[in-house]
């Protein structure tokens, strides 16, 4: 392969690949990273950096406490924003990628070790958990790093030589490499507590070389591979039957905190209950992952394990026994919570999988006499032209809140609380009260507190949502009664809600008393956020009898019934503000029938052409599409390209015959 110098150092063709591949990753990740709005879950990170030393780092929910320890000195020496908290994840998921190559490498070859390196650098899912503030970027670095080294330390690679010390003899294991190995296990496990799922994988790789020494007829029931299968089936027991299981969980809360207990023994109650009425859901959630993400060759990840164990052994059921068994273990066993992103640390390993079966595809080019650097080279530049490249591409680029990912890679929904919350900090008053769903949002955008919008909650005791307690004595807004004490007590207020103002935590009469006493805030809102206003000195004047807000997320309104009227030809009057094209807004008449609202039946917009302003619409009803009795209509965005961004507001309605 040819080599370029440049002072003392030598590049060849993978070397430059390598530094390209890292360079593009680190763009990708950076790039408006801190263009959507924090999402709730990165405030567990944020406000923990953002506090301390006032409020302790390390908190019940802050399972990723190492990257909080990394954001904390970016906060203190620039500033706090999204960038900064969002930064050390685009480091680690960058550096994935030399560290995939090194993996690669080490115990497979070159070939596969680019690959490895091209397939994390465009991977849709590892992209995106790469431009959050979140501990999975950090995990998924470090976990591999740990496999590194503990290959290394058990002699995957074979690399061992034979010393006067018998037990090292015996073991075959290499000491220099497991204190580097504990040392990146404490920081992966302070990265995320799966990391101790690895033992898992540890005890079943060993497993898989005695059955393979069986097979080959090396029988050796003495071997450290058959001590440590027998430790696995005692492991097995101590979790798995439930008798010892107890005995075991008694002395273990001598040591460790009762929750702490609970998470490393599985609920057996729970998962003989889960096997019946969801057996598959956690396996459907993981593999969907593999599924959606390099969706076009995904398939080529699981051929690439077999041909591992067949053409690599050791380092081919190591791969195969961390990843295989880790990913039944999660879908299976300590399957709650199941969300996609629990599977980002051992995902490298099925992209090093995907990448052996590329390999292996091409020698078949080599056989052929095509140079192995030019084969490998086209297999690069291939995947940087499959649809997860592209799909990653544009979710970097992309300029809208909502959903940026797949939800197959993402359960994470963003909405754009950033925009909403600048436009009222243009008109904050130094006395102004803030109400909002979401309080951490107004926290960061705004650094000021605001009143905890939430009526119900969910009683796990009861299986159900039950409203909170009326609070007379505390401000709050957990009852219309307290959201009506600070409204009369303050002379100016604002509420920011994003969705859960339509859902069960918002209670109906406190939705409906909001609707009637606050003004919407049209210009200030988007389809993620709504913003009400309050001014005492200007009141609303307009009795909203209902609120529908129509957008692109929310495309049609409820079904309103009414009786049809006495009378001749039939009027729909409807109080809508943001109208701006014609037929932009459709009404759709007993499911059967739909009429466009037109800008010239609007009474303003005949005034003076204002079209967006909130007007009453008299939308005639075409003869013949109303019945007597009860009937049914209801109001869309048409559904059509032109209109993909449009928006409007329904107040209030009526019908009556001319």
């Amino acid at each position: 392969m040819k080599t370029w110098k440049i002072k003392s150092y030598d590049f060849d063709l993978f070397t430059v690949l390598l530094l390209v591949l890292t360079i593009v990753a680190f763009l990708m990740r950076l790039y408006q990273v801190d263009f959507l709005t924090l999402w709730v879950d990165e405030y567990v990170h944020v406000d923990r950096a953002r506090y301390f030393p006032e409020s302790p780092l390390f908190t019940d929910d802050n399972n990723g406490i190492l990257l909080t320890m990394f954001i904390l000195p970016l906060f203190k020496l620039f500033e706090v924003s999204a960038f900064w908290a969002r930064f050390p994840s685009v480091v680690f998921g960058t550096l994935l990628v030399p560290m995939i190559y090194l993996f690669a490498k080490k115990y497979f070859n070159r070939n596969t070790a680019i690959l490895s390196a091209t397939l994390v650098t465009f991977s849709t899912y590892l992209v995106f958990w790469s431009r959050l503030s979140r501990n999975y970027a950090v995990f998924a670095f470090f976990f591999l790093l740990l496999l590194y080294f503990l290959g290394r330390a058990i002699n995957v690679d074979d690399s061992f030589k034979q010393r006067k010390n018998r037990i090292l003899n015996y073991l075959k294991w290499q000491p220099k490499y497991w204190g580097v190995a504990l040392i990146v296990l404490f920081l992966s496990i302070l990265s995320h507590q799966l990391t101790f799922l690895v033992i898992y994988g540890i005890m079943f790789y060993h497993l898989a070389l005695f059955i393979d020494n069986l097979l080959h007829k090396r029988f050796n029931f003495l071997s450290i591979e058959a001590i440590i299968t027998y430790f696995l089936f005692i492991f097995s027991a101590v979790i798995f039957v439930p008798s010892v299981q107890e005995i075991f969980k008694s002395v273990l809360l001598l040591f460790l905190p009762q929750n702490v207990a609970n998470w490393v023994l599985p609920d057996l109650a729970r998962l003989s209950e889960l096997m019946k009425t969801e057996p598959y859901k956690t396996f459907q959630i993981y593999f969907g992952v593999l599924k959606h993400d390099y969706n076009s060759i995904y398939w080529l990840g699981f051929a690439g394990f077999i041909h591992a164990m067949i053409r690599y052994r050791k380092a081919g059921y190591f791969i195969t026994s961390i990843f295989l068994i880790l990913f039944l273990i999660m879908s299976f066993v300590f399957r709650e919570p199941s969300l996609p992103r629990y599977l980002i640390y051992i995902y490298p390993l099925f992209l090093v999988s995907l990448a052996l079966c590329v390999d292996m595809l091409l020698s078949f080019l080599r056989k052929i006499k095509i140079k192995t650097e030019y084969a490998v080279l086209a297999a690069v530049v291939i995947i940087c032209f499959l649809p997860t490249a592209k799909a990653s591409v544009k979710m970097v680029e992309s300029k809208e809140h909502g959903r940026v990912a797949d939800s197959h890679l993402s359960a994470f929904y963003f909405p754009n609380w950033k925009t909403s919350l600048m436009r009222i900090k243009s008109r904050f008053g130094k006395d102004d009260i803030l109400i909002s769903t979401m309080t951490a949002y107004v926290d960061f955008y705004l650094g000021k507190k605001s009143y905890h919008f939430r009526q119900r909650r969910y009683d796990s005791t009861a299986h159900q949502y039950v409203n909170f307690p009326v609070d007379t004595v505390n401000p709050n807004a957990n009852s219309t009664q307290a959201v009506a004490k600070l409204l009369d007590n303050s002379d100016k207020a604002w509420l920011v809600a994003d969705y859960y103002f339509n859902n069960v935590m918002t209670d109906p009469e406190t939705r409906s008393y909001i609707i009637s006493r606050m003004k919407f805030e049209y210009g200030m809102s988007n389809q993620y956020v709504s913003v009400f206003s309050y001014d005492k000195t200007n009141p609303n004047t307009c009795s909203n009898m209902v609120f529908e807000y129509i957008h692109s997320e929310n495309m049609i309104s409820m079904a309103y019934q009414f009786e049809r009227p006495t009378g001749g030809n039939m009027v729909l009057l409807l109080d809508l503000e943001g109208i701006f094209y014609d037929n932009e807004a459709i009404i759709m008449f007993n499911n059967a029938h739909s009429v466009g609202i037109l800008q010239s039946q609007g009474a303003l917009f005949r005034k003076n052409g204002d079209s967006k302003s909130r007007q009453v619409y008299a939308v005639p009803i075409p003869p013949g599409i109303i019945t007597s009795g009860r009937n049914t209509f209801e109001i869309g965005l048409n559904n059509n390209s032109l209109y993909e961004k449009c928006r409007f507001v329904l107040y209030n309605m009526g019908i009556q015959a001319e």
